[in-house]
């Protein structure tokens, strides 16, 4: 009696296949409950892409604590200007008093007009049109022209609301979605704003924006890429029972990955670590791609075992079919998903937190699919067989990836040129190659939506009709010893210079115009913005005026706190005060944001450099006690003599700082000198040594640069210069520039754009390295595999096969790598590793069996091709639906996957097979001829059982159990079996003539009729 197969046996009373059925259905539960809370928790944070070790990172945290603007939501609508304030007025009101469950959702609420009352009412007073100046590029906008080109008026400039979150709205995605929301509802439906008129900006718009189609594009795009699938599937396998078996596999798969996020977070992150919110176990825009991946890795799979078992119902009949399958198909299935995992894993050390998120969770569900493939798509199989084609032709020889005529030619041209196949790839890869260098990396949150996006019109209106939008943020600290107070005198008992409330106004004044001056900037704010004008155009001389107006602003500090306050320090410590310059930059323009980092430095610290100066000249002077009135001072700079000093220049800026100091140094009677490098270097021995020995005759000499301080060095090697401190001047960065408390005047330079520019950097070195890990990491996988280092090494040719040819295009095109590209090329190594590990497994096999190099090529080819390209086809095209999204990440996802899917179909099936049949597959198979002998004795055979004689309804009267009928049951895995194959009558065929057998069987097979 035929032993039952370990599915059908019974264990406890109750068949093996309904255990296994039962316990993976508990265990099933939990996803949908994991992918619902999962989707939850999606948040678009660019403040969150950069771990919080990153001194970028705790900049910013530590800017947010101090100043509430960093979240904020911008309005305005067509219509809602100067002129025309009422709708403006009413919505701020209801969003100041709006509140959910008795918290309020915004802690503050401004508009253009309220901030123009504001600044003509004490401590600015200023007049109505200077105030309106103040604020155009911020809160008010250009005054539109009529049709003779000549100016509307003041009213015709448009105007906005900002309203600030508050903590509660910025606890989680959640509630910052329920702020937004209120704003776009209060306006439409209390207001009277129409919703297409209304225009929103502001980071946490931008970021509901994202989330929201993200989620619209998982929603949408995965029914349309299920729906292509399963046709695809059902045209290849023609069984309505196998593509939905497969297809159940695949999306189990990719709800099980989803839902580890939710679980993730529940026990490790909230149990075990206690923490307060989750920061890995959160989904993100780019984690909403993983189920895809994920997706097409089980699908992968999934094929590749259903073809396993149709082989073995073609060869051995239905009894048994699904263990053995199982029993072939776990080696390579397994080892598989394993590389995969290895290659996505390596994404797991990159800085870039969506990326380590992507590359650590994808890499798990890896791992899980294999467990599913290995329990659900069994069971299915053993439930419901499908009706395969051979059932209606039980004489049929050959398994179900038999190729067609024109295949098998192609397979022939292949392995019998594969010289030419090889150096043609081989060429084609180092062409491609040279674009890799070339390489450029773009990280804008913007960029993450379609152009088509209502947020994307939104901005442009926004930018259009009040200014950019972009928030870049520069806080300079002062230390208490340099603050002055009304009844203190300028300079301290040490030395130290003490600034005035007004002269630290006009600090922030003269930073905020040269941040302003930049081309990437349309407006600057700071306190000077908000306080009074200088009095009368000789009014920095005036010293009553100074004493009135810096107690003036010393009493109004509170209107103040946005942009001048005092720092929060522990207890103990004395608090720092932060002036802050707000800038804002374009949202849609191709901004170079390192170049303008760059540049925004350049423009902020020569005027911290000058202030410091001005501190080092009154300590210098003070200490050798030559006091500050009547002082000999020569300031030394690199410049044409003749041509006055420019006010913008360091050395023209010095002498601007020093006529601020105190009363002013002409009423000190300061003799303050320039000297100018240049000039003094053409001129002849005898009046150098001349205008030297009066220099060493100075109280004090001044370099405003370090280049001008090293050029009077070599002139005069032994005189006492001030000069910037070469790698201690205010502004070089530290560890975190926010936390150094060392210097007594440094910037800080915060907010978005930095962070931006730190991501675009680390977005290069996490690609180079993730690949590069990668295949180092899957390249010793092989070599363990294979036992062969040069195995392990040749492997992997195919599989960088893929990533070097569609990157090098990438490089060559001149296409900005981001986020939604990078992360592809670790799924590329992956699904190229998947097929070739799949294709070298039934080529070894065939070596292992007697046949030469060529013939186990073709044998490989018959058993795995038709699978690899079902596979491509049918994940190709269905995640090809992706293309279409509008959400720029997934967009590029699926435009990349379809391309990588079919260069990788390239490598495994036209570069792999060619290596294999030339010289580099001796590695593979050091013992086996590359070709067929001619001239080997045949060993008659006796012709093989045909097992798919027995039909389903006869499997029952079987005279021999599936473990000794069928040839495949004898060995393991031909992932990890060394046993040779014995013939069906027990006999082995000698290795030079198991080539001929298999090429007569081949022929059988293509002419029995289908």
């Amino acid at each position: 009696m035929p032993q039952e197969s370990f599915l059908a046996r019974r264990s406890f009373g109750v068949s093996n296949w309904l255990l296994i059925a039962v316990a993976t259905c508990f265990l099933l539960g939990f996803i949908p409950r994991g992918v619902k809370q999962s989707i939850k928790t999606n948040s678009n944070n660019a403040a969150d892409w950069l771990p919080a070790s990153y001194s970028e990172s705790q900049d910013l945290l530590w800017f947010r604590d101090h100043f509430i603007s960093a979240q904020f939501v911008l309005a305005s609508w067509d219509g809602c200007t100067l002129g025309d304030t009422d709708k403006l007025r009413l919505l701020a009101t209801k969003l100041r008093a709006a509140e959910v469950e008795g918290k309020p959702l915004f802690s503050k609420v401004i508009t253009g007009p309220e901030m123009i009352e504001t600044l003509t009412q004490e401590p600015a007073r200023l007049p109505t049109r200077t105030a309106i100046k103040r604020l155009e590029g911020a809160l008010i906008g250009p005054p539109k022209l009529g049709a003779d080109g000549e100016s509307l008026g003041a009213d015709s400039r448009t105007t906005c609301l900002i309203a600030y979150l508050s903590s509660y709205s910025q606890e989680s995605n959640l509630n910052m979605r329920t702020a937004v929301t209120a704003v776009q509802s209060i306006a439409a439906d209390e207001c009277g704003v129409k919703s297409e008129q209304l225009h929103l900006g502001g980071p946490p718009v931008d970021n509901i924006t994202i989330d929201i189609e993200g989620e619209k594009t998982l929603r949408r795009l995965a029914i349309l890429s299920g729906v292509v699938g399963l046709s695809l599937a059902f045209w290849f396998f023609r069984s309505v029972a196998t593509t939905l078996a497969v297809f159940a596999v695949a999306g189990i798969s990719a709800g099980a990955s989803l839902a580890g996020v939710y679980y993730y977070s529940v026990v490790w992150e909230s149990w075990l670590m206690q923490m307060d919110r989750p920061r890995i176990g959160t989904v993100d825009a780019i984690l909403l791609s993983m189920p895809a991946v994920v997706y097409v890795l089980g699908l992968a799979g999934a094929i590749h075992l259903v073809n396993y078992y149709r082989d073995e119902r073609d060869e051995h009949g239905i009894a048994g079919a699904v263990e053995r399958a199982v029993r072939i198909g776990w080696g390579p299935c397994a080892l598989a998903a394993l590389t995969t995992a290895v290659g996505l894993g390596s994404l797991a050390g990159s800085d870039i937190v969506p990326i380590m998120k992507f590359g650590g969770f994808t890499a798990l569900g890896v791992m899980v699919t294999v467990a599913i493939l290995f329990t659900v798509l069994p069971v299915f199989l053993h439930v419901a067989p499908p009706k395969l084609r051979g059932d209606d032709h039980p004489d049929s020889s050959g398994h179900s990836g038999v190729l067609p005529p024109w295949a098998h030619r192609y397979v022939a041209f292949v392995t019998t040129r594969h010289g030419l196949v090889t150096a043609g790839c081989f060429g084609a890869m180092a062409l491609l190659a040279l674009g890799l260098p070339q390489i450029k990396t773009s990280v804008q949150l913007l960029k993450l939506l379609d152009p088509d996006v209502d947020l994307i019109h939104d901005y442009a209106w926004l930018e259009e009709h009040l200014g950019n939008l972009v928030p870049m943020e520069v806080v300079v600290a002062l230390t208490p010893d340099q603050l002055k107070q009304a009844d203190e005198d300028a300079v301290g008992p040490d030395g130290q210079y003490r600034m005035s409330m007004y002269e630290r106004m006009h600090m922030a004044q003269r930073l905020e115009r040269r941040v302003e001056s930049l081309d990437e900037v349309s407006r600057a704010l700071s306190a000077a913005s908000f306080g009074p004008e200088e009095e009368g155009g000789n009014g920095i001389f005036n010293s009553r005026a100074i004493s009135t107006t810096s107690r003036i602003l010393e009493a109004n500090r509170g209107q103040l706190v946005e942009y001048m306050r005092e720092e929060i320090t522990p207890e103990g410590e004395q608090p720092r005060e932060l002036w802050r310059v707000s800038a804002r930059v374009a949202a849609l323009k191709d901004i170079d944001y390192g170049q303008f980092v760059n540049d925004l430095r350049d423009a902020v610290e020569p005027v911290l450099t000058t202030y410091t100066l001005r501190s080092q000249l009154v300590k210098q002077l003070h200490d050798e006690g030559a006091g500050l009135r009547g002082a000999k001072v020569c300031i030394v700079y690199q410049g044409e003599g003749e041509q006055p000093l420019d006010p913008s220049e360091p050395a023209g800026m010095f002498i601007s700082v020093l006529d601020e100091t105190g009363p002013g140094i002409r009423q000190l009677r300061m003799k303050v000198s320039p000297l100018s490098l240049n000039q003094l270097a053409g001129v002849d021995e005898q009046t150098r040594a001349a205008s030297l020995k009066a220099l060493a005759a100075q109280d004090a000499v001044v370099a405003p640069t370090a280049q001008a301080a090293a050029e009077l060095a070599k002139l005069a090697p032994n005189l006492k210069v001030i000069a910037p401190l070469t790698g201690e001047e205010p502004g070089v960065p530290h560890p975190s520039v926010a936390f150094d408390r060392h210097s007594s005047l440094h910037a800080v330079y915060t907010g978005i754009v930095p962070l931006v520019y730190k991501t675009q950097r680390e977005l290069l070195a996490s690609l180079r390295e993730s690949i590069g890990w990668a295949t180092l990491l899957i390249a010793g996988v092989m070599m363990l595999l294979f036992r062969n280092i040069a195995g392990g090494v040749i492997s992997m040719i195919p599989n960088v096969f893929p990533i070097i040819i569609v990157f090098g295009a990438i490089g060559w095109i001149g296409i900005k790598v981001d986020i939604g590209i990078m992360m592809t090329a670790s799924v590329a190594l992956g699904v190229a590793v998947d097929d070739t590990i799949h294709f070298l497994t039934w080529f070894r096999r065939h070596i292992r069996e007697g046949h030469d190099r060529q013939t186990a090529t073709r044998l490989a080819y018959e058993r795995c091709a038709v699978a690899m390209v079902q596979t491509t086809l049918i994940a190709g095209l269905g995640l090809a639906v992706f293309a279409t999204s509008t959400f720029t990440p997934t967009q590029q996802f699926g435009t990349l996957m379809i391309t990588i899917l079919g260069a990788a179909l390239v490598g495994d099936l036209l570069m792999l097979p060619a290596i294999l049949c030339g010289p580099l597959g001796w590695c593979f198979a050091p013992k086996a001829l590359a070709v067929p002998d001619p001239d080997a004795p045949f060993v008659p055979a006796a012709r093989p059982e045909h097992a798919a004689a027995v039909s389903e309804q006869g499997a029952a009267r079987s005279t021999a159990s599936p473990s000794t009928a069928s040839p495949t049951t004898a060995a393991e895995s031909p992932a990890t079996s060394d046993t040779p194959a014995d013939t069906p009558d027990g006999s082995q065929l000698a290795p030079s003539n198991a080539a001929l057998r298999s090429k007569l069987q081949s022929l059988r097979r293509r002419e029995t009729p289908r």
